[in-house]
């Protein structure tokens, strides 16, 4: 839960404050283990299984070319003894190239090794409707 409060840092406002900075990687990735492991939804254009920093950085690049990102975090719950965090916020990002908002919420699964994000399963409610965000309407 440390990892978790030194990111987050002032809280959500902090957290979301200046999202698509280089510093803002650089300061989230000593969060992550070497290995991480990354679960995102199949239907988005970062969709899969993605191993490592480097690749992790790739993804979020990709995520932050399509969309604009607010993330307000509802609620947290921790297993220090599985050392899991389980985060609950409300998304709402914007498609860059369309335009099209959708506000929903979203479960993220942080599980930890050696005091550092080791594994990152991403949950949105609906994520047709994200990956929908990005075609253009007829």
């Amino acid at each position: 839960m440390e990892t978790l409060r030194r990111m987050i840092g002032g809280g959500t406002a902090e957290f979301n404050k200046d999202r698509t900075s280089d510093a803002y990687e650089q300061r989230m990735i000593e969060f992550f283990h070497p290995d991480i492991e990354v679960h995102e939804p199949p239907c988005l254009p970062h969709g899969g299984v993605h191993r490592g920093r480097e690749t992790w950085l790739k993804v979020r690049r990709t995520m932050m070319s399509h969309w604009e990102q607010k993330l307000d975090v509802l609620h947290i719950w921790e297993d220090p003894e599985a050392d899991v965090i389980i985060l609950n916020y409300m998304m709402d990002w914007t498609a860059r190239t369309t335009g099209r908002n959708f506000r929903m919420p979203a479960i993220e699964v942080l599980t930890f090794r050696d005091a550092k994000i080791a594994k990152v399963e991403f949950y949105p409610q609906d994520a047709k409707t994200m990956a929908e965000s990005l075609e253009p309407t007829v």
